[in-house]
């Protein structure tokens, strides 16, 4: 049975939990990304603030004439916002904010997907497979989904003074904001080697499918033919 036949077998036959883990681990991604970000400063969000994003991609695209200055700008349009904003400074300014960005939204469900792959491929492996190769197989998804969820970060704090990015995740655990900003150009390589570990994991895990055994052909003997006497 090819690889990919054997993957697709595994989500249909779990279909409703393939679905729960992809959906469900999106919802938990974020909040976990804002759960953090509210211990790390103690301080609760007091705004959320939900952007027009199909009026604004509509401007961008009629306001922009060049395509490969438009594409970037799209990219990084905010859909939601949730901070906190520090009223002692005029208007206010925003000490943290946390977004939700479709396109990197759209990085994390197709995170949730592999990563639910993985597992409903986990949960039909048979107990005969060597130990090792669930044991390869978690590790290799454990590390893609930390190197795909870890650049897909998307924090602002007001000390980086910058667009959201997973530098400024970095910086908010107490590295260097030059060293922070100094590894950002290494983050799209970053995900490019999560994404390629999570699908080694589930081409691994299929692989290691036993195969159905050929059948062996019984050719029915012919039998003689009486001549009546």
């Amino acid at each position: 049975m090819p690889t990919l036949s054997i993957i697709t077998s595994a989500i249909l036959a779990r279909k409703a939990l393939w679905v729960l883990i992809t959906l469900g681990f999106v919802v938990v991604y974020y909040a976990g990304l804002l759960l953090g970000v509210i211990v790390r400063f103690g301080e609760l969000p007091n705004y959320v603030t939900v952007h027009d994003y199909i009026h604004n991609v509509a401007v961008i695209v009629r306001s922009t004439p060049s395509v490969r200055d438009m594409v970037p700008i799209i990219l990084d349009e905010w859909l939601i916002e949730v901070g906190f904003m520090n009223r002692q400074y005029g208007r206010g300014i925003a000490e943290w904010s946390f977004q939700i960005i479709p396109a990197k939204l759209v990085v994390v469900l197709a995170l949730g997907a592999l990563v639910a792959t993985n597992v409903v491929l986990l949960k039909q492996l048979p107990r005969a497979c060597a130990r090792a190769v669930p044991y390869t197989g978690v590790a290799a998804t454990g590390l893609g989904a930390a190197f795909v969820g870890f650049t897909s970060v998307t924090l602002t704090w007001v000390v980086c003074c910058a667009a959201p990015s997973w530098a400024v995740g970095l910086a908010m655990l107490g590295v260097g904001v030059s060293t922070a900003f100094g590894v950002q150009p290494y983050g799209p390589a970053i995900t490019v080697a999560g994404f390629a570990a999570l699908l080694g994991a589930a081409w691994f895990l299929a692989r290691n499918f036993p195969r159905a055994p050929e059948r062996d052909v019984m050719i029915a003997p012919r039998l003689a033919q009486q001549v009546p006497s």
